[in-house]
């Protein structure tokens, strides 16, 4: 039989356990909720969180923007590539086009710089004077092209033009090369870049230099001395207004540019064009051009249109510098939708391996990118 007392300390147990449960439930409830409200916090602001980056290279958000000095026919594709750069790192890019060769002696001249990525001419990093850092990577080939607009087609002598391009692209008979070029030049406003500037104009006249070779006995300067009505100006990008708008018949410039622009084309042959045809390349080296930066006379001859790039010594952000050519070295092969050809395993040259900086040597050493010699060899 249970005793008074007995009951007494049962109803207490009884009472204590009800609130042991009690206070176990709460701590419960506001456990969970705790753990609800850290994980709708954004990584950055959790408590002692640190974020793990499965790449190999540590990307450290800056608000210094990568400063990319680029041959201005090739802006739309660094425009693209800037935007998903930027997306994936959060590392503002600031593009800033112009001819390859004037943009080299801008460098030379001390303006900040991040990036260069130059068109066809090698010259043009070696004009970067103190500050040529002595490396480049070639990512991308192009050639050249005639283009123009649907307001050249209402020209009175374009049916006698085009018949003779197309019989020529057809037959490659001389007489109708002959034609074309003879009707080009002295029938039609053709905008020419400054060849001191930019590589598009000096391309468009060697490849009169060629046609005068190949077509006119042998004359290179023929075609040249013929073309009375060549519109100058820094670069190609600034005729397309005048393309546009019917105000100029013809430019040169690449397949590419054309492409990116919304333009007509005339394509080249392969020994007109500058495109990469190894059995063509020592054909282009033949011909060269003089041109002038920061009061230097240069020769050039032609080779293949790549378009390079590389690092500036003293560049500014140089460890973000780094991180977008690797990063434009791993997206190459999405650059075909823009009318180039991608190398798919870009080709870094260089003077002396110790210039190079060793995330680019580690590129090299992995076999994503392919050594093309020294300078000298291009």
């Amino acid at each position: 039989m249970m005793t008074r007392s007995g009951s007494f300390r049962k109803k207490s147990y009884k009472a204590i356990s009800s609130y042991v449960i009690i206070t176990i439930i709460i701590i419960a409830i506001i456990a969970i909720a705790a753990a609800l409200f850290l994980y709708k916090l954004p990584i950055s602001n959790h408590p002692k969180v640190i974020a793990i980056s499965t790449t190999t290279t540590t990307t450290v958000a800056s608000s210094e923007p990568v400063i990319v000095f680029v041959a201005g026919a090739y802006k739309a594709i660094f425009d693209y590539l800037a935007s998903q750069f930027q997306n994936q790192t959060g590392i503002p890019v600031d593009v800033v086009p112009g001819g390859s060769f004037g943009l080299a002696a801008q460098i030379a001249k001390g303006q900040p710089v991040s990036v260069f990525v130059p068109v066809a001419y090698i010259q043009a990093v070696e004009l970067e004077g103190n500050r040529n850092p002595g490396w480049a990577i070639a990512f991308i080939s192009d050639q050249m092209a005639i283009i123009y607009s649907n307001y050249t087609t209402k020209s009175p002598y374009w049916n006698e033009l085009y018949s003779n391009y197309t019989m020529a692209m057809k037959t490659n008979e001389t007489k109708y090369w002959y034609n074309f070029f003879y009707l080009l030049v002295t029938k039609f406003s053709l905008g020419i870049a400054n060849p001191n500037s930019d590589p598009e104009g000096l391309y468009a006249y060697l490849i009169l230099e060629m046609a005068g070779n190949l077509y006119a006995g042998g004359n290179t300067s023929y075609f040249i001395n013929l073309a009375h009505n060549v519109k100058s100006a820094p670069t190609t990008a600034d005729y397309v207004p005048s393309l546009k708008t019917g105000v100029l018949d013809f430019a040169f410039s690449y397949v590419s540019y054309a492409v990116s622009q919304g333009l007509e084309y005339l394509k080249l042959p392969p020994w007109l064009s500058f495109g990469y045809y190894p059995n063509e390349t020592k054909w282009y080296s033949q011909f060269y051009y003089v041109i002038t930066v920061n009061g230097q006379n240069v020769t050039i001859h032609g080779n293949p249109v790549y378009l390079y790039i590389t690092i500036p010594i003293n560049a500014t952000n140089e460890q973000a510098a780094i991180e977008f050519v690797e990063f434009i070295i791993s997206h190459v092969q999405e650059l075909s939708r823009f009318g180039v050809t991608p190398i798919s395993h870009p080709i870094l040259f260089y003077q002396n391996k110790s210039d190079v900086p060793p995330q680019i040597l580690n590129l090299l050493n992995n076999g994503v990118l392919t050594y093309g010699g020294n300078f000298s060899q291009i």
